[in-house]
Parts: C-alpha cells; sequence; structure tokens
C-alpha cells in the first residue's frame, strides 16, 4: 500500500455544517512525494507536504499513521486534539509529532486556517525523541527570524521528485530542523540565560528598524539616531540580536516582503520598493540567497 492509500484511509474529514464540497482527504496532506527506494527507512523522507488553507470549521481525524508531522500555523488558528486533550496551534506555532501512536485530531478552531505541513519517516527520529524524552509531540512557538522557519520554508520550495539530490536536500533540512527543536527541549534557557544585558540603546534601535523597514536605512543614518559610533552599534547589536544591523535589517525586510508575495498580487519590482529595497536586482538577489528561490518563483511554489 502506498503512503497515499494509507493517509487517504487513516484520515476522516468532518464539517460543522453538512456541506456538498467537502475536501477530499489528500487535499490535507498538500502533495505526496515520489519515494527513492534506495532511501527509504535509511534518511530522513519526505512523504507529503505543502500549504493548506481551510476557510470553515472542520475536524480532521486521523488514525494512527506510520510517519511523523511537521505543523506550522502560518495565519489563524486550530487546535491538536489527543487523548482527550486539546492543544492550540496559534499563528507561529510548530508542532512535530509522532502519529504512529495515538489517534489524533486537528480542529480548525478559526474560520481560516493557514499552515505549512509535513509529513515524513526516518530511522532517526525516534532515537532523537527518546534522548529529548519526548513522549508523541511537541509544540513550539518559531521566532520569524529563526532558522527552523527558514528551513521550513526553504523545504517548503523544493521539489516533489524521486530524483536523489531532492531527498539528500530534503533530509538535510528535515534534520536541521528537527535537531534544533529537539536541542531547545534538552538544554531550554533558564530565565536569566534567556535575558540577554545588553546597552538600553539597542531595544530603541530595533524598535526604530523594526518600524522604518521602508526607509533607506544604513550604518552612518543608525550611528546619527543613536548618536554612538557605528562600530560600536555593529558589535553591540550582532552580540544582542545575534546579527550584523544591515543583515538583520535585510532580513527584516526578506520577511516583509516574502508576506507581500503570498498575500498580494503586487510585482515583485513593487514589492522591493515597498519594503525598503531601492534596487529590484538587488532585492532578487538577497531573496534567493536567503530562500533557494527568485521571489517570482516562491509566489508560483506557494501559491495554493
Amino acid at each position: 500500500m502506498t503512503f497515499r492509500e494509507q493517509y487517504e484511509n487513516a484520515l476522516t474529514v468532518k464539517m460543522d455544517a453538512p456541506s456538498e464540497n467537502i475536501p477530499a482527504a489528500s487535499y490535507f496532506a498538500g502533495i505526496f512525494y515520489e519515494q527513492q527506494e534506495d532511501c527509504a527507512d535509511q534518511i530522513p523522507t519526505v512523504l507529503c507536504g505543502g500549504g493548506v488553507m481551510i476557510n470553515e470549521a472542520i475536524a480532521l481525524s486521523y488514525t494512527p499513521l506510520n510517519c511523523h508531522m511537521l505543523l506550522y500555523t502560518q495565519e489563524g488558528g486550530g487546535s491538536l486534539l489527543l487523548e482527550g486533550q486539546q492543544y492550540p496551534l496559534e499563528t507561529g506555532t510548530l508542532l512535530y509529532l509522532d502519529c504512529r501512536k495515538h489517534p489524533f485530531s486537528l480542529l480548525s478552531t478559526l474560520r481560516s486556517w493557514r499552515f505549512i505541513t509535513f509529513s515524513f519517516q526516518g530511522g532517526l527520529f525516534p532515537v532523537y525523541e527518546s534522548l529529548a524524552a519526548i513522549d508523541t509531540f511537541l509544540l513550539t512557538q518559531i521566532a520569524g527570524h529563526s532558522s527552523v522557519l527558514r528551513n521550513l520554508k526553504q523545504l517548503l520550495a523544493g521539489e516533489c521528485g524521486a530524483a536523489l539530490s531532492y531527498k539528500l536536500r530534503d533530509a538535510g533540512l528535515l534534520t536541521a530542523i528537527v535537531t534544533e527543536l529537539f536541542a531547545k527541549k534538552v538544554a531550554p534557557l533558564s530565565s536569566e540565560e534567556g535575558q540577554k544585558k545588553y546597552a538600553p540603546y539597542l531595544r530603541e534601535l530595533k524598535h526604530y528598524i523594526d518600524n522604518h523597514l521602508e526607509r533607506s536605512l544604513n550604518l552612518e543614518d543608525l550611528e546619527k539616531f543613536c548618536h554612538v559610533s557605528k562600530y560600536r552599534i555593529c558589535h553591540e547589536f550582532s552580540d544582542a540580536f545575534g546579527l550584523p544591523p544591515i543583515r538583520y535589517i535585510n532580513r527584516k525586510r526578506l520577511e516583509a516582503a516574502e508576506n507581500l508575495l503570498l498575500s498580494t498580487e503586487k510585482k515583485v519590482h513593487e514589492i522591493a520598493l515597498a519594503t525598503g529595497f531601492e534596487n529590484t536586482n538587488h532585492f532578487i538577489h538577497l531573496f534567493k540567497k536567503e530562500y533557494g528561490t527568485t521571489p517570482q518563483a516562491y509566489r508560483e511554489a506557494h501559491h495554493f
């Protein structure tokens, strides 16, 4: 039996109100990937995945399924129902779930719920779960600049064919996502460790940057705003927030551009200008470096 057949047999779709337009079970899986037999159960392998949009109250009830699942809520919200307990899946949360152990349900608690989901398998994941003392699932809030989210979106922009190069790329991205999630579970920061001590002006500077991304910002502008030398700004900003200020600015602009690509029909050059990039070619270059593809190709790959 193919994984598609297993998935469709495991899922029951129920809607609050009677409807003739109940989506097929396969819709909630995204795209089913072609498989490379030499990789089966040997390396982390995506079985299916993609972006899903739900616009009505719906319950997706699964019997145990031989896979693991990642589900990242982009907009709106839902919940996980597992062993009689309900867990909120809010915007910005990433769910890691071992689908093999118990029946579970995904419930759309808001009328609009947009999420990215991947079902996958691989011999390493049960080992990771035992090391991190994870029984069935892990639910984590993901920061917008997190490498976990970047890797997840690169996985989304990948190919579903059987070529070995695709499978190796997917394996690397899956491993990076899961190991970072579990590392945080194994070694959480204490409240004191989680609060970095840094110069007070940095919080004001970060707030200024976050709210003026459309403006032309360079180190000289930041120097004038803070009345602090640009060399000190570079050093202390990097230490506090993990990126030099210009890279941080570009990262935030790219995140804003990604949102516009997926939520509007604006042209690429219009999005570049709207997010503070005066040169469209420079914007395309930075976007491709960050997301692995051009803005237009990214939009087309995520259109659903």
